[in-house]
């Protein structure tokens, strides 16, 4: 493999309180095959000792910098993206061809972007790719399941072309659904790969601690980005069965329903289309579904 290609990338982590588990994405960095060009751990407000982290290696690698996000309220799902571009503003090397956002509480091989970079190679339709995310349990590790065209917001690598084309992140919540339909309905391909393995130890939702806004917030997220009645529907109830049991499927619902009351403003038609049509999809088993 072109050694130039390989090295030609940047990372931008948003990080919010990440103290617990900051160290264990930031030495997985520092151990891969193929160093990044540039490492740049953003602080989106932190109020534990994830900047005194940041600051142990950023005075220990001249490639790994930090900044501060303005202060502000933190918004879900915008806010990470504000954070994201407070450092993509700050790259030095603007000669990168692959850009990387990454969550400040995940662990990976130390070939976990050298794998990924092969994948661009072997394939220039693909677009934004990611690894699959595990969660560590006492019984070990267990796989999220998401179609495999589905790329993890808590790691995803663009192409640069790819980016520049759909605009980059949207400042919006359901950022990661959006790249991904604008990729896919530019002609790119997106595609997580569950042999490359990322372990994430605050699962989705965790971040947010407050039930009833988190998931009322989902609700109303699956309304902005369309989705389809019948799977939004399926979907509660699948999240009924789940921890907190029913209620959180009935706050999922009762979100897309205020929403759907208030006739809030969603993503653009051309983006619901095609959603719906993978949801279908998916409903029908016509997708690759892991």
């Amino acid at each position: 493999m072109n050694q130039q290609f390989l090295v030609n990338y940047v990372i931008i982590s948003p990080v919010r309180n990440e103290e617990k588990y900051l160290e264990k994405t930031i030495q997985s960095v520092l151990n891969q095959t193929i160093l990044p060009q540039e490492y740049i751990i953003v602080d989106d407000g932190s109020t534990d000792k994830t900047p005194e982290i940041i600051e142990k290696y950023v005075s220990q690698h001249k490639w790994i910098r930090t900044c501060n996000k303005p202060k502000g309220q933190h918004r879900p799902g915008a806010g990470v993206v504000e954070a994201f571009y407070s450092g993509f503003q700050i790259i030095e090397n603007n000669s990168w061809n692959f850009v990387i956002k990454l969550d400040g509480d995940l662990s990976f091989e130390k070939d976990y972007f050298e794998k990924q970079l092969t994948e661009f190679k072997n394939n220039p339709k693909l677009g934004m790719t990611s690894g699959v995310t595990y969660q560590p349990t006492p019984n070990g590790l267990i796989m999220d399941k998401m179609p495999e065209d589905h790329v993890r917001g808590a790691a995803k690598m663009y192409r640069r072309s790819c980016f520049d084309q759909i605009g980059g992140m949207q400042r919006v919540l359901g950022w990661d659904t959006i790249d991904e339909l604008k990729a896919q309905q530019s002609g790119w391909e997106t595609r997580s790969y569950k042999q490359l393995i990322l372990i994430h130890y605050k699962p989705i939702g965790i971040k947010q601690t407050n039930l009833f806004k988190r998931e009322l917030m989902a609700g109303n997220r699956h309304y902005y980005l369309g989705y389809h009645p019948i799977f939004a529907i399926l979907r509660d109830f699948y999240r009924m069965l789940q921890k907190p049991y029913i209620i959180a499927g009935f706050l999922n619902f009762l979100g897309f329903i205020k929403a759907y009351i208030s006739r809030k403003e969603r993503i653009e038609r051309s983006l619901i289309k095609l959603l719906r049509k993978k949801q279908l999809a998916r409903l029908t088993f016509r997708r690759n579904f892991w």
